[in-house]
């Protein structure tokens, strides 16, 4: 059994709606992408106990919030 165009055309929606709301998609957001990887350095430094990656962590949240409030 063939697939008809239809099928192909559903298919090809459900992927780039799967793409939009991925686990990739929300890096590539501009406020919540900094907040999220900023969050996850500066964990990653304090679980290890190192400063200069908390400080890393905290500045690339600190500008997710400054996009945050400057696109609010």
């Amino acid at each position: 059994m063939g697939k008809d165009k239809y099928d192909e055309h559903l298919e090809e929606q459900e992927r780039l709606q799967q793409e939009q709301r991925g686990w990739k998609a929300m890096f590539k957001h501009n406020v919540v992408g900094p907040l999220v990887i900023g969050a996850i350095i500066g964990g990653v430094g304090y679980i290890f106990e190192y400063e200069p990656l908390i400080w890393i962590g905290v500045g690339i949240n600190a500008f997710g919030w400054f996009v945050a409030m400057r696109d609010g």
